[in-house]
């Protein structure tokens, strides 16, 4: 990005102004707002904005008035209209005074990120550079800021401007190599937990790996589509995958986690060599030489995985993992040895998590890692099935804590009661207290069908499976959907969620019990939160 681009948000209502504003100021903006349309004509005369976004609807100006004024003086700023009652009309006029584009409210951040993004792409094709290399897949290392943090084997990394490079930490079974790597396109919606990028083996299996933050995807590493063997040999360096607009950020980072790690050899250039190693794969690496060193680090939670050299301490070695048992018993322990060792026994008789014989070597350490770093999760108590448990449903209905009524309708097929994606949407809502009842049975889903139910609740969310080109599991989200354009009333209440499935039979069953558990914890966070 060039540096902080200007914004400005203009809108009656000051909660739109400073929802904008928390977005785009994380991803390097500088975001100026106004409540008062008049105002705010004032400002985009004055000053040059990379772009502004509008409101239709507000008091003494409405948007078209305001475009048709802005028009006269500025006619290449580039114009983002913001409506709750989008309409033909309306639309075609905007696009007539040079609005680009509208997004419709209630919108959420990865929708308006992705239409401002495609925004300042498009007026950067015509030759008036908004944003200075957003669309440029050029190595970002150099830029890169902070920690790695890591959602299970995928990893982040903030850069300078704000965005983050994402990309993941994959085990290399001996014998299987990198066939294939299908990446996410620019422009692209991201959910953290979704998928990110597919990597085909060369036994044709398919590892999905999920991405670790939510955001718009910015930039694509393309050289990973021609030669895929950094993804093992330099994973958190050359083989990023791609870079990101983050839009959650501030919530979405509790669930990442750093790779802190205890080192203890002895030998200095052992530990020096593993210690590099272990730098290349995202860890934050103390090297400690005895147990002296050692002895204050054990207790402290920062660290989650020792790495302990059997070399280092002979014959003490299994005595001191039982002192380290009693003092860190959530500390990890990995016994690193070699084949000739005569203490196998006596280490495994202790509790450690792991005994490698030369993980170095042939990169075993990559899987230990990434064993060692997975989250214990806490299953909570789950409905008791019954009779009729495993019954189809095509309506989930709740009222959340901000009094709205939401009802989820899904597509014939997609959602069971206590099975797959509807068991665990289910399962989500009740663990959160949420009175919930659901419709048996199935039914077909038609405009009028949809506008009806729309009519009964505050929020609809429609849930289908198509194909989309995508990864199984991946999710889009759309407000301009086609049930939606029947009645203008109806329109701001529907929202379709529309799934890649990974079946020929156009449901989820085939989804990996990870990318359910992430697309139910997305479909309930929206419902909950409307």
């Amino acid at each position: 990005m060039s540096d902080e681009p200007r914004l400005l948000v203009v809108d009656d209502e000051q909660v739109i102004c400073q929802a904008c504003r928390r977005v785009f100021s994380r991803q390097g903006f500088r975001v100026e707002e106004s409540t008062d349309p008049e105002q705010g004509l004032q400002q985009a005369r004055s000053n040059d904005y990379a772009a502004i976004l509008l409101d239709i609807k507000m008091p003494k100006m409405d948007g078209i008035q305001f475009l048709e004024a802005l028009r006269e003086q500025k006619p290449d700023v580039p114009v983002m209209i913001m409506t709750g009652y989008p309409s033909i009309p309306n639309a075609t006029l905007a696009m007539r005074l040079g609005a680009s584009d509208y997004v419709t409210k209630p919108f959420t951040p990865e929708e308006i990120t992705q239409a401002v993004q495609r925004l300042l792409t498009r007026h950067e094709v015509d030759g008036e550079s908004a944003m200075d290399g957003s669309t440029q897949a050029e190595e970002p290392k150099a830029d890169r800021t902070g920690e790695i943090l890591f959602l299970d084997e995928s990893w982040f990394q903030l850069e300078v401007d704000g965005s983050a490079c994402v990309g993941t930490l994959l085990a290399h079974p001996q014998g299987t190599t990198a066939a294939a790597v299908r990446l996410p396109r620019i422009g692209e919606v991201l959910y953290q937990g979704l998928p990110l990028a597919g990597v085909t083996m060369a036994d044709g299996s398919l590892v999905i790996v999920p991405s670790p933050v939510s955001g718009v995807v910015v930039s694509v590493n393309e050289e990973l589509a021609d030669n895929p063997s950094p993804l093992f040999n330099d994973p958190c360096g050359s083989s990023w995958i791609a870079c990101v607009c983050t839009t959650r950020l501030d919530e979405e980072v509790k669930n990442c986690q750093p790779r802190r790690v205890i080192l203890t050899d002895s030998h200095e250039a052992s530990a020096h060599e593993q210690s590099e190693k272990l730098a290349s794969l995202g860890c934050q690496v103390r090297v400690v030489k005895d147990w002296e060193e050692l002895a204050p680090l054990v207790d402290d939670p920062a660290f989650g995985l020792l790495v302990f050299n059997a070399a280092s301490f002979g014959d003490r070695g299994p005595e001191l993992i039982g002192q380290i048992n009693q003092a860190a018993p959530l500390l990890r322990t990995v016994v690193v040895t070699s084949s000739e060792s005569q203490w196998e026994a006596a280490y495994r008789a202790q509790k450690i998590f792991y005994y490698a014989v030369a993980p170095f070597d042939d990169n075993e350490i990559v899987e230990i890692l990434n064993a060692a770093f997975r989250p214990q999760v806490q299953e909570p108590p789950r409905i008791e099935q019954n009779e009729g448990s495993s019954e189809p449903v095509s309506n989930i209905r709740i009222t959340n804590r901000n009094g709205h009524k939401v009802q989820l309708v899904a597509a014939p097929g997609l959602l069971r009661r206590d099975e797959g994606l509807g068991g665990e949407i289910r399962h989500r809502l009740v663990d959160r207290m949420f009175p919930v009842s659901t419709t048996p049975g199935e039914a077909d889903i038609t405009p009028a069908s949809i506008l009806r139910t729309a009519g009964t609740c505050d929020r609809l969310m429609l849930l289908l499976a198509k194909e989309t080109g995508r990864l199984p599991g991946s999710l889009i989200r759309d407000t301009k959907a086609e049930f939606g354009s029947e009645s203008e009333g109806g329109t701001s209440r529907v929202t379709t969620l529309v799934v890649q499935p990974n079946s020929a039979k156009n449901d989820f069953s085939g989804l990996d019990v990870r990318t359910t558990a992430a697309l139910a914890e997305h479909i309930v966070q929206e419902m909950a939160s409307y």
